[in-house]
C-alpha cells in the first residue's frame, strides 16, 4: 500500500503513538504504513519537534550569480560555441555539465550552425547569368518553392 507517502497520515500516526498509548508499529499498522517508517516518523519527532520532512541539503552551488550572468551573457553573444569552449572562455569553476544546467535555467539551449554549400566562383557566375537573363520576367506570374 502506498499510504505511507501521503504526509496527511504523519500526524495521526504520530499523535497515536505519543498521546494514544500505542507503539508506533501498531499505529503506524492502522493506517497501512510500514512498521520501519512509523517508527523513524516517530523518532524524528521527538528528536526535533517535526512532523514534516526535513529540508533537504542538496549540493551547495560552486558559481555566484555574477559567474552565473556572464556565462549566460557569452552564450547569447555566441550562441554557436560548444560548451567546453564556453567553459574555457569564461572560467567557469563548475563541471560542463553544470554549465550547461545554468544556461537550462536561463532559458538558453543547445544551437548548431546550419552547414552550408560554400558557393563557388562558378555558381557565382551561374547566379549572375540567371539573374541577367531575368530582368525582364514577369515575376508576378512565377511560383517559386525551395
Amino acid at each position: 500500500m502506498m499510504a505511507h507517502r501521503d504526509r496527511s497520515i504523519r500526524k495521526p500516526v504520530i499523535a497515536l503513538a505519543e498521546g494514544g498509548g500505542l507503539s508506533a508499529s501498531t499505529a503506524g499498522e492502522l493506517y497501512g504504513v510500514p512498521k520501519s517508517t512509523a517508527r523513524a516518523w516517530l523518532q524524528k519527532y521527538r528528536r526535533d519537534g517535526q512532523v514534516g520532512r526535513c529540508r533537504g541539503t542538496g549540493l551547495w552551488r560552486v558559481s555566484s550569480p555574477a559567474q552565473d550572468a556572464a556565462l549566460v551573457a557569452e552564450a547569447q553573444r555566441n550562441p554557436f560555441v560548444s560548451a567546453r569552449d564556453l567553459k574555457a572562455a569564461n572560467g567557469f569553476p563548475g563541471q560542463k555539465t553544470m554549465l550547461i544546467s545554468r544556461l537550462k535555467e536561463a532559458g538558453l539551449r543547445a544551437q548548431h550552425a546550419v552547414v552550408k554549400e560554400i558557393l563557388t566562383d562558378e555558381h557565382k557566375l551561374y547566379h549572375l547569368a540567371f539573374a541577367e537573363s531575368s530582368v525582364d520576367r514577369k515575376w508576378d506570374r512565377v511560383i517559386s518553392c525551395d
